[in-house]
């Protein structure tokens, strides 16, 4: 088979495989109902995370207990997260109605953490379309040199997707990159210099830097690793990384929902990424009888031999 045969083979399987946990046909209402944004859950959610934000700064700005420094830096960092996460919704048009709204919301939501919004939307694309393409999916070399290396590569995902979105998308998305980028970089440098102008360089650094560095290198990797952990232990040759009832796992904890915005049902986002963060939950309830991988808690095949196959039981959480 010539080489242009078998990446055809390849998205042909990989479609079908994701098309066996489409939703069940008598239930296409209801799935049509839960993939209309939600611009007012969005709204209320996203004023939830950043007034979280901004109390963790506030306490920060007057804080001096060493414990209680570190406690807001830990939750600036799962803020930092959840903005993640939501600016991601953005760019699916999944947040609001209209593009203008998902574009100016994702933007601001990716400032946070100095990270230009089309670089993530236009990698993004390629990861869904792809999902388990080495040559493809901007993702897959996080997971290609086994799980140990899993956590270090993805610990740099973001300058990996900002230099992606200047060589690959042409000059279009090249130039837009570069004008968020600028942005955000000067803003940041404009609010670090004011920062150093009041004393305050301390404050600067566990607001901006360190949440920064925790996202980095341990949220991030926990959680964008963890999504398709499966593709860590596997052969690159094999065929299951393609099958995304085997590539891709469903955390169905409930908190960790409420902390990163339903990211953790990320097999029902791969089948519908349109589906709003705020109805993943429902939409997974849909695919109770589907069979793929569910884990009660984070990390939960970390601490097994191996990875476990697809639940035998529809439904079944594993």
């Amino acid at each position: 088979m010539n080489t242009h045969a078998a990446f055809a083979a390849d998205d042909e399987y990989r479609l079908a495989k994701r098309a066996e946990l489409r939703v069940d046909r008598e239930l296409q209402a209801r799935l049509q109902a839960l993939m209309q944004p939600q611009p007012l859950k969005f709204a209320l959610w996203s004023l939830f995370h950043v007034a979280v934000w901004i109390a963790a700064a506030l306490y920060l700005l007057r804080a001096e207990n060493p414990w209680g420094q570190l406690a807001a830096v830990l939750v600036l960092g799962n803020q930092l997260h959840a903005f993640t996460v939501l600016q991601h919704d953005c760019g699916h048009q999944s947040a609001f109605r209209a593009p203008w709204q998902n574009l100016w919301v994702g933007r601001f939501m990716a400032w946070f953490i100095v990270f230009p919004f089309s670089s993530f939307t236009e990698c993004h694309k390629y990861h869904h379309r792809y999902l388990g393409d080495p040559d493809k999916d901007p993702d897959d070399w996080n997971y290609e040199a086994g799980v140990a290396w899993m956590f270090v590569r993805i610990a740099v995902f973001v300058p990996r997707f900002i230099y992606f979105s200047l060589v690959r998308y042409g000059r279009q998305v090249r130039n837009l990159v570069l004008r968020e980028l600028a942005f955000n970089v000067l803003s940041m440098a404009a609010l670090c210099a004011w920062f150093v102008s009041q004393g305050m360089l301390l404050q600067f650094v566990l607001i901006f830097v360190a949440p920064l560095l925790v996202l980095a290198l341990v949220i991030n990797p926990v959680s964008r690793g963890y999504e398709h952990f499966p593709m860590a232990t596997l052969d690159p040759e094999h065929h299951d990384r393609l099958d995304l009832a085997k590539n891709t796992v469903t955390v169905t904890d409930r908190l960790i929902g409420f902390l990163w915005a339903n990211i953790n049902y990320h097999v029902e986002h791969h089948v519908y990424p349109n589906v709003p963060f705020v109805n993943l939950r429902k939409l997974s309830a849909l695919l109770d009888n589907k069979v793929y991988l569910r884990d009660r808690w984070l990390l939960a095949r970390m601490f097994k031999r191996r990875p476990s196959p697809p639940d035998t039981e529809p439904g079944r959480v594993a």
